[in-house]
């Protein structure tokens, strides 16, 4: 049968990964652990004051954070994975899987990072281009973390297996996408409302830090459901 655009495409995944993170928890652990460290990270590291210093400990801890929360999305798509397979994941299975693959993850997560920077610096002279450019990256990247966590790849080779899954399923990418930018967004907003209702009676701080930590974390866990499911569909219906 001859593969089409819409070829591999199942739009009840984004609904069947609602009940199966619900039975695996365990998925969203390494999200919010790496959310809190994100926070105590932005704590210790925020900077007193302006001037090269503080600009340059604002940017280190911006990096750390980015970092550590898709090493979190990264150690959620292998838990993810197992779900999908079993119906019940192992942390422990995943959680070791995670370790051994870090290096990998880190680094394709360090990949992303410089592409959506050098678009940021270039959005500086070509402003009225940086949204669409943002997103193109987006939609080409939004299968690199499953390519290097579940794919068995090299850090240096999930962008590129990336950008050739979105091209070879472009549909399927695109829903994804923006599946996952609502999915953030709406985290974002939740967030928001949650901090602002109980504010009151904590004081904010460090409690709507972690609150917004663990709304992150269930929103990262939906998200790395979604995006192994389709890369893991988009990668092996087909020969390549």
């Amino acid at each position: 049968m001859k593969r089409t655009p819409f070829s591999g495409v199942d739009p009840g995944v984004y609904v069947k990964a609602i009940p199966l993170l619900v039975r695996n928890p365990s998925i969203i652990v390494v999200p919010l652990l790496m959310g809190v460290v994100a926070i105590l990270i932005g704590l210790v590291l925020a900077p007193t004051g302006g001037g090269l210093v503080g600009y340059a400990s604002s940017g280190i801890a911006g990096l750390i954070v980015v970092l550590l929360e898709l090493f979190g999305v990264g150690t959620a798509c292998i838990i993810a994975d197992d779900a999908w397979r079993r119906g019940r994941a192992s942390f422990d299975n995943g959680w070791t899987e995670a370790r051994r693959r870090a290096g990998d993850i880190l680094f394709t997560a360090l990949g992303i990072t410089f592409i959506f920077g050098i678009i940021s610096y270039a959005g500086m002279l070509l402003s009225f281009l940086v949204v669409l450019l943002m997103a193109v990256a987006f939609l080409f990247l939004i299968w690199a973390i499953p390519a290097v966590a579940v794919g068995g790849l090299g850090g240096g080779e999930a962008i590129q297996v990336s950008i050739d899954r979105v091209r070879a399923n472009p549909v399927s990418a695109a829903l994804t996408a923006v599946v996952v930018a609502l999915v953030t967004f709406g985290a974002s907003a939740g967030a928001a409302i949650l901090t602002g209702y109980v504010a009151p009676y904590t004081g904010g701080g460090l409690v709507n830090g972690l609150i917004g930590a663990l709304v992150q974390a269930i929103a990262d866990g939906y998200i790395a459901l979604i995006i192994t499911k389709t890369y893991t569909d988009a990668s092996f219906t087909r020969r390549w």
